[in-house]
């Protein structure tokens, strides 16, 4: 039983798949965690969309768990903080009304927008101003003008729009903003030292300055849980609620990666390679944005879906692993990572391209789409879901080869948080394949954990960042050493995935068209 006396601080992480929620004390001890999974909707190929209700009902459900599993009070929770995939694109009406579903990162709908934009305004500009090139999903801009192009009566009744924080905070205290850590990956923030909207480019895209929130730093008090909100979730009305950030910038608070150099990856729904920095100078060959910590920026090597493709396995190829694992209490991932390393290296000549909804880093390729190559009368299903496991880790290989370009050292080590770290083979995987040291942290739901701390900053329960870094964050795992023994094969069949997808890229466009 936790103590009557001890505060609380609550995180909330709404990602691609799931919405989580933990409390921890300000000491960053785990008191209590609870998954509620989501459902996403994909209307049409290439559309992502989930209404933004269902996130309010799943951190209700999570919250009621948090008290009847681990013996929570409500008077314990004394602040909270908010974590959010980005972008998730929701259009606001005047009275905060929610318009239509949020159209997620990995959506790319709006290709034609990104590929007319590309046209009248050179990279180097967009680069220099937001951080970030013009595609389709990545940013939120392309979003907006499909909107405003494709559902012009519902751009009419536009107020404002926001990403996955700014829904929940206006719900939670009456007041609507963004933070910087959102904000760069809109395609409409000067992520460099000016942090603000750029009139320049609303202009540019013909989209309005006036439709966009206020801008405010993840560790602020965005406002007092106001009664409705705290009845709705059975929390304590007033608490304070930090404005949060990016899940991967709240999860690289929580590791403590503030300083220069400093580098780890996110592997869940998405897979995140980010390398810390205190010079806002951007590489077009990565995302960029605006950490949680002030005067710091993370330069990310963002894939899409290697994770969303290891859970269409799951959902296609191991519906006996689901059955087991609600059985018998196991998680299906890991019924299904035993039966990948049944495969030998290289997963019998198979290989698997990850790209389930386009891709962002390293190839930047929206219409690039999954295949497995190699297939023969001795595949083995087993074969197939090592095949899709070891896609990501060559993909994260790729990116390191970029990170080590812009840090300009080699990286030697890396934290790995996630799903990618959760599975010891997984982990291993990644070793492996990049020849670098995984350390796999032991607590993997990071984002989670710097939501919480962004709370407790907000609350004045920690001084400031270094204060919460030096009290809750998590730096433990396990360490994985690459087996050298794998080394020349996994050289090898890197190259060969490296080429399937110039062999292939020419051929995407024509499969996107059928219908």
């Amino acid at each position: 039983m936790v103590k009557q006396e001890e505060n609380l601080l609550l995180g909330i992480d709404v990602g691609g798949s799931s919405v989580k929620v933990a409390a921890f004390t300000p000491d960053g001890l785990l008191r209590g965690f609870q998954c509620e999974a989501i459902t996403i909707d994909y209307p049409r190929p290439g559309w992502a969309e989930v209404w933004p209700r269902q996130w309010l009902e799943k951190i209700a459900a999570g919250i009621h768990a948090l008290y009847t599993k681990n013996g929570i009070r409500k008077e314990q929770v004394a602040a909270m903080g908010l974590s959010t995939m980005c972008p998730a694109l929701i259009p606001f009406d005047p009275q905060g009304q929610v318009l239509r579903p949020a159209i997620l990162y990995m959506d790319t709908r709006s290709q034609e927008q990104a590929r007319r934009l590309r046209q009248e305004i050179a990279l180097d500009t967009v680069v220099r101003l937001t951080g970030n090139r013009i595609a389709a999903g990545t940013i939120s801009a392309t979003s907006m003008l499909w909107l405003k192009e494709q559902e012009p009566e519902t751009y009419k009744k536009v107020a404002f729009f926001g990403h996955g924080n700014t829904y929940l905070g206006l719900l939670l205290t009456g007041e609507a903003g963004i933070d910087p850590s959102n904000a760069s990956l809109t395609g409409l923030f000067t992520t460099g030292r000016e942090l603000d909207w750029s009139q320049e480019l609303c202009q540019a895209y013909g989209l309005s300055r006036h439709k966009l929130p206020p801008v405010i730093p993840s560790a602020r008090n965005l406002g007092s849980l106001r009664p409705e909100a705290a009845a709705a979730l059975n929390l304590p009305q007033g608490i304070p609620v930090a404005m949060g950030g990016a899940d991967t910038a709240c999860s690289g608070l929580a590791l403590g990666v503030t300083e220069r150099g400093q580098v780890f990856e996110t592997a869940g729904t998405s897979d995140v390679l980010s390398l810390c920095t205190d010079d806002p100078q951007f590489d077009d060959r990565f995302l960029n944005r605006c950490h949680v910590v002030p005067g710091r920026w993370l330069n990310m090597g963002a894939m899409s879906t290697p994770g969303a493709a290891f859970r269409w396995v799951r959902d296609q190829l191991g519906q006996v692993e689901k059955y087991v694992a609600e059985a018998s209490g196991q998680d299906a991932y890991d019924i299904l990572c035993s039966e990948a390393a049944q495969s030998r290296p290289g997963a019998g000549g198979v290989i698997f391209l990850p790209y389930l909804s386009g891709e962002r880093s390293p190839i930047w390729d929206p219409l690039a789409r999954g295949a497995f190559v190699g297939l023969s009368l001795a595949t083995t299903r087993s074969d197939l879901v090592r095949a899709v496991l070891e896609a990501g880790c060559y993909g994260l290989r790729q990116n390191l080869a970029i990170a080590e370009k812009i840090l300009g050292a080699r990286i030697e080590r890396i934290a790995v948080v996630g799903k990618g770290a959760k599975n010891s083979i997984w982990a291993q995987l990644r070793a492996d394949i990049t020849g670098k040291e995984i350390l796999a942290i032991a607590y993997h739901e990071t984002a989670v954990l710097g939501a919480a701390m962004l709370g407790g900053i907000a609350a004045g329960i920690y001084s400031g960042y270094h204060e919460a870094i030096e009290k809750a964050a998590t730096r433990e795992g396990i360490l994985c050493q690459p087996d050298e023994g794998h080394k020349e094969i996994y050289d090898q069949a890197f190259l060969i995935y490296s080429q399937v997808y110039q062999q292939l890229k020419e051929v995407f466009p024509s499969l996107t068209a059928i219908r």
